[in-house]
């Protein structure tokens, strides 16, 4: 009897806790969050998708949650663009434009792989990649991807959650962020930032 509870007890645990993300250690963490393995890109990489929600890091904060991605699967099938731009500080003078080229990971489908490149208004220029897992989307409304950006010596890592709308509710969001174990209060929101986009 008390193997039975002790192993009821375990597959509670194990269920309770298997989806809970793992974010902000200063190194990617793709290996220990597990994604979909059966993402279609055709469906998930079209039409727009809005940065709603994303656990604060060096790179996003509220003057650059303002992100509006444009995904295209290109003609080949196989190599992805993701473009996307916004304002520095939520004003109009400071625009940075983001252009990456990716694919899907071979061994670990729920993950792609981008190398990406900023210009922004003064003239700057940063190379950087980025290790994308999806975690979960419907593909009509909402999808939480947890990504990892390395930049030179520099990586940083967090959870985007993104919609096909630019203000989904507080309740919407409540409710998709508990299943991975995370608290809407750990996330900056579109909602509270200046965005001209």
């Amino acid at each position: 009897m008390k193997t039975i509870i002790a192993v009821a007890f375990f597959g509670i645990l194990t269920y309770a806790f298997a989806d809970t993300v793992v974010y902000g250690k200063k190194v990617c963490q793709t290996d220990n969050n597990n994604g979909m393995v059966n993402i279609d890109p055709k469906r998930f990489f079209s039409g727009t998708w809005y940065l709603t929600h994303a656990t604060q890091s060096t790179r996003v904060t509220l003057s650059t949650i303002c992100r509006d991605f444009e995904p295209k699967l290109n003609a080949n099938g196989k190599t992805l663009g993701v473009t996307y731009g916004y304002y520095e500080n939520g004003g109009t003078d400071n625009r940075y434009e983001v252009s990456c080229s990716g694919t899907q990971n071979t061994t670990r489908r729920d993950i792609f792989n981008f190398d990406c490149k900023s210009n922004n208004g003064r003239g700057e220029t940063t190379n950087f990649h980025i290790d994308g897992s999806f975690l979960a989307t419907d593909y009509d409304s909402y999808g939480v991807i947890y990504r990892c950006v390395t930049t030179g010596t520099l990586t940083e890592d967090n959870v985007f959650l993104i919609h096909r709308q630019k203000n989904p509710s507080d309740d919407e969001v409540k409710n998709i962020l508990k299943h991975y174990g995370l608290d809407l209060k750990k996330f900056i929101s579109r909602q509270k930032a200046t965005c001209s986009n």
